[in-house]
């Protein structure tokens, strides 16, 4: 296992290191969450989450912040991809790296009071946007760069299933109009996903991409304003069940807030509500009742 061996190789000059053996490492990380705990021990690991929320980076990139090698850059990369909080695109000849919050959300929803965390949400939305200098458009990049593994315990038909038959089981509210009462997906390529509400509906996005069984892409406004999103689902079969490789882009003029909106927004979304539903049949979603 990487981890335990990138751990010991490492380690900052700078940290105390107990000296412990494999086999003290590995019950430790037979716990649940012991894995994310071991590689935010680290702070350079930390530093490399920082850099990673603020936008997806190249391995370069990343180096450059740093006085220690590419080489233990990229060490301390794979620790963080072993442990779940780094995920990975290929686009062209460059790999960009993300932060991947599933993990997170999971240690999350584990140790605060779901009621609690919405004040402190609140207030550290607040907080940031009084201290925070103001946010430009940069039209270099996308406004919305985000990209998910998400573990689910179940086969990839059922999986793909409740992604595109059932979409109202897991897309829902705060994520949609406040006055929506449904959501469909038509599930073929040019097919649309449609919000519905009493007397109306509107077009989300439409089917650009469709692979019977492992991929989806969706294209539309997705309640951005003057923007547009691309989500992208592609679905491969794990040890454990399926893995989903969900990433989300959007262009145009979104306003500071959105962004971090949608960034746990997708979250929610996919590593918690479309598991759930997968997993143990619990919708939810805007649709209280099974689709059909």
């Amino acid at each position: 296992m990487f981890l335990l061996a990138g751990l010991s190789s490492i380690c900052n000059a700078s940290v105390t290191c107990t000296r412990c053996t494999a086999g003290d490492v590995e019950a430790e990380l037979a716990h649940d969450g012991g894995a994310v705990w071991l590689a935010l021990a680290d702070p350079t690991r930390r530093r490399i989450l920082d850099l990673l929320h603020d936008r997806p980076r190249i391995t370069g990139d990343i180096a450059s912040h740093f006085k220690i090698s590419r080489i233990s850059i990229m060490r301390h990369l794979q620790v963080l991809a072993a442990s779940g909080l780094v995920t990975s695109r290929k686009r062209g000849r460059e790999r960009w790296h993300y932060i991947n919050a599933v993990p997170l959300q999971q240690m999350y929803e584990r140790w605060v009071d779901m009621q609690t965390a919405s004040w402190a949400s609140g207030l550290l939305r607040f907080g940031r946007k009084v201290e925070g200098p103001a946010r430009r458009m940069n039209l270099d990049r996308p406004a919305v760069d985000v990209a998910l593994d998400v573990a689910i315990a179940a086969p990839r038909n059922l999986v793909f299933a409740a992604l595109t038959e059932d979409p109202g089981g897991w897309w829902g509210h705060p994520y949609l109009r406040p006055d929506a009462t449904g959501l469909t997906l038509e599930p073929r390529l040019g097919g649309l996903v449609v919000e519905r509400w009493d007397g109306g509906g509107a077009v989300v996005a439409t089917v650009t991409g469709w692979t019977d069984g492992s991929f989806l892409q969706l294209t539309g406004p997705f309640h951005l304003g003057l923007a547009l999103g691309v989500a992208t689902f592609r679905l491969s079969d794990s040890d454990d069940g399926t893995t989903v490789q969900f990433s989300f882009r959007a262009i145009g003029a979104i306003e500071p807030e959105l962004v971090e909106r949608f960034a746990e927004g997708w979250t929610e979304l996919i590593g918690r509500r479309l598991k759930t539903l997968v997993e143990t049949g619990k919708r939810l979603g805007v649709a209280p009742d099974p689709a059909g």
